[in-house]
């Protein structure tokens, strides 16, 4: 697996992509630095988020907020069809409007009903046609629909009902375990104390944790401390300092995971 699990640079506010084909560039577990959304056409695929599986069926609707580790696996030959949004928080801060934020403040599976679903595809339907449009004025009408999206969307989740269960699959375990983890990250964390502090075998823990994540322990806990401290280090917080409080006791190591990680150092962050 490539080591370097941050996926794709998103430098505009938005970027829309659609495509149709029997290939996924999510098969390895990733994180992005922006929100993504999932809008599945046709095809079956699960996405694996966070220790919990997702199943898509055509019309569903998964909202990945940034930071959020994911993998997809694809079932059988059929096309997998879907549109991806990826949205850059900054922008969407710069509105001072809570509603844009609401698809994106927790994971999220969404199966809207044939109107709704309509409506929404309609809306990225006209952004997908005002990016290949070269009229006076189309990136101000994609700007505007992009907008509209996110107000019908979060008007919509407001009102919507629960998924079905099998839609989602959890293991209590694991989702334990990851809430210790995010919770201590400053904390000296191996496997080993992991398995002591629930009652589990190290192999079971290993085993368990890399179906429910797509990665390894020490996989997981190294991209949750970089994401960490890339936050931090964003808001104008001391890199020093920032890296002691992620859990990284080498101040070296962290530099270099920090580099790999994000194609950049903690200071051109900063």
């Amino acid at each position: 697996m490539n080591e370097n699990l941050n996926r794709g640079y998103l430098l505009q506010p938005y970027r829309l992509f659609h495509s149709t084909d029997r290939r996924d560039a999510d098969f390895d577990a990733h994180s992005h630095t922006f929100h993504k959304m999932v809008f599945c056409l046709q095809g079956h695929v699960t996405y694996i988020m966070e220790g919990n599986s997702y199943e898509l069926q055509p019309g569903d609707m998964l909202l990945i907020p940034e930071r959020q580790i994911h993998r997809s696996i694809m079932h059988g030959s059929t096309l997998y069809e879907r549109m991806i949004l990826w949205v850059n928080d900054n922008y969407l801060r710069s509105f001072g409007e809570d509603a844009l934020h609401r698809p994106f403040r927790t994971p999220m599976l969404y199966r809207p009903s044939p109107g709704n679903q309509a409506t929404l595809k309609e809306k990225l339907a006209e952004m997908e046609r005002c990016e290949k449009g070269n009229a006076p004025g189309c990136q101000l009408m994609q700007d505007t629909y992009f907008l509209q999206f996110l107000l019908v969307l979060s008007g919509q989740l407001d009102a919507a009902g629960a998924i079905p269960q099998n839609a989602v699959r959890t293991d209590p375990k694991v989702h334990q375990i990851l809430s210790y983890i995010n919770s201590n990250l400053h904390q000296s964390l191996t496997v080993n104390t992991l398995a002591r502090r629930f009652f589990i075998s190290p192999s079971y823990l290993m085993h368990s944790f890399k179906i429910h994540t797509g990665l390894s322990v020490h996989q997981y806990i190294v991209q949750k401390r970089l994401a960490y401290a890339f936050d931090r280090i964003r808001d104008g917080q001391g890199i020093v300092e920032t890296a002691h409080q992620a859990g990284f006791g080498d101040y070296s190591a962290f530099l270099k995971a920090f580099r790999k990680q994000y194609g950049c150092s903690p200071r051109e962050v900063k």
